[in-house]
């Protein structure tokens, strides 16, 4: 069931929806934050290409048989460094948080800002899905 898992991690982490017309933030339940109006969408294609690769490999053997989620919060700086991880919805499942909080540190440095971006860091809170459907995203 894991490998099906990892084939099918779209399903798991959301299946990110990456329109941002309003420049909100708001890419789906897999990720939120202010974008400040500037154009995100690139940067987060590749920070969550970069997350996934760190998290599949530390996705707990309970994803065969468990459902849950873990909402965990971080400021990425103007350099790309990650600080502050904090679990902010833990999972009942301490596997899920250690699997997500472990891959986000893994991730730092990433990439940085985008150069038109007005602030030092973003504050940046992304949720991972473990056997369970995301809320369905209607964003335009």
């Amino acid at each position: 069931m894991l490998s099906d898992a990892i084939r099918h991690v779209e399903r798991y982490t959301g299946g990110e929806t990456l329109q941002n017309v309003q420049g909100n933030g708001d890419y789906g339940p897999s990720i939120q934050f202010d974008t400040k109006g500037v154009e995100f969408g690139p940067w987060v294609r590749r920070f969550l290409t970069q997350l996934k690769r760190n998290w599949l490999p530390l996705i707990p053997n309970a994803a065969m048989s468990l459902r849950g989620h873990t909402s965990i919060s971080f400021n990425v700086h103007r350099d790309g460094t990650i600080t502050e991880i904090t679990v902010v919805a833990p999972s009942d499942v301490d596997g899920f948080n250690n699997a997500a909080f472990n891959a986000l540190a893994a991730t730092s440095p990433t990439l940085p800002l985008p150069e038109e971006y007005p602030s030092e860091k973003a504050f940046i809170t992304v949720t991972f899905f473990y056997n369970e459907t995301p809320p369905t995203y209607n964003g335009q």
